[in-house]
């Protein structure tokens, strides 16, 4: 298809494939998903993103305790939180920001 001069393609190369195909295909390329989805997670992003899933937002606050904190303490300072479900982020999460674990284990240190 051409636009103003431009050709334009519609490449959705994994669109038709169900989740398992799209991990037998990185498989069979010898690649490794992402670590966050064998720790849990539905779909990668940004940590806290505010098209995330509760169970998303939830598995991220215990893997993430720091940043966690730190997006509790912004959605506070600022008096608005940061999902358009105006839900604060320790409602939709159920887990507390003072009893986040205080380690890492992603080793990101609230990167």
């Amino acid at each position: 298809m051409s636009v103003a001069g431009r050709e334009v393609f519609d490449w959705l190369p994994v669109f038709d494939l169900s989740t398992e195909d799209v991990f037998r295909v990185i498989r069979r390329a010898g690649q490794s998903p992402h670590w966050a989805y064998a720790a849990g997670m539905s779909r990668l992003s940004c940590s806290f993103c505010i098209l995330a899933s509760r169970a998303d937002l939830r598995r991220a606050a215990e893997l993430r305790p720091a940043l966690y904190r730190t997006y509790v303490e912004l959605e506070r300072r600022i008096g608005h939180t940061l999902s358009p479900s105006r839900i604060p982020l320790p409602e939709l999460t159920g887990v507390s920001p003072a009893t986040a674990r205080q380690d890492d284990p992603t080793g990101l240190n609230g990167i």
